[in-house]
């Protein structure tokens, strides 16, 4: 993804936080907003003039703050999410000394290329999973992490009396070919 398409993908989900954003996605913004925090920097910089500064607003630094700080936010938990990882690991870097390392180390790791549970990768057609085919041909499936519920919750369900003759018939047939017959 190009610097460009990066910075319009990323203020187009202005306010999401659900999917994924690539790495070169995430790196663009983070120089476009690097550059933009420098430049305004400069700016005050320059323009400083104790007599005629009114107050906070008077600083272009503010305002670029608060032009990109939810966007750093959400850009940031959808990376998070790419690398296969909850937005919680933001605060990750509230650990003193070794927090804001981990943390870029985490922005830096290479995507999953498959769907993971955030969403498929970001700028590709959604890809068939847990079995699902394309085309005629069925992938292998994923593990579903959710599978175990679904189990517990069939197993709660009393089978019905036509199933449970049928597991009684597989049983004895099994009991008389692999048991008796061993006997």
């Amino acid at each position: 993804m190009g610097p460009l398409r990066s910075l319009d993908s990323v203020f187009s989900k202005y306010f999401t936080i659900k999917g994924r954003a690539s790495r070169s996605e995430f790196w663009w913004y983070s120089s476009f907003q690097s550059l933009a925090m420098f430049t305004a920097i400069g700016v005050d910089i320059v323009l400083f003039d104790p007599a005629t500064t009114s107050g906070l607003w008077s600083f272009a630094t503010v305002w670029i703050f608060l032009l990109t700080m939810i966007p750093n936010l959400t850009v940031a938990i959808r990376r998070l999410h790419d690398t296969g990882r909850s937005g919680m690991w933001m605060f990750i870097t509230m650990v003193p000394f070794i927090g804001g390392m981990w943390y870029l180390v985490l922005l830096v790791l290479p995507s999953e290329q498959d769907d993971n549970i955030y969403g498929p990768p970001p700028g590709m057609r959604r890809r068939a999973t847990y079995g699902e085919g394309t085309g005629g041909v069925v992938r292998p499936a994923k593990s579903n992490p959710f599978a175990a519920y679904a189990h517990l919750e069939a197993s709660r369900n009393t089978p019905s009396a036509d199933l449970q003759a049928q597991r009684r018939a597989q049983i004895e047939e099994y009991y008389r070919t692999k048991v008796v017959k061993a006997v």
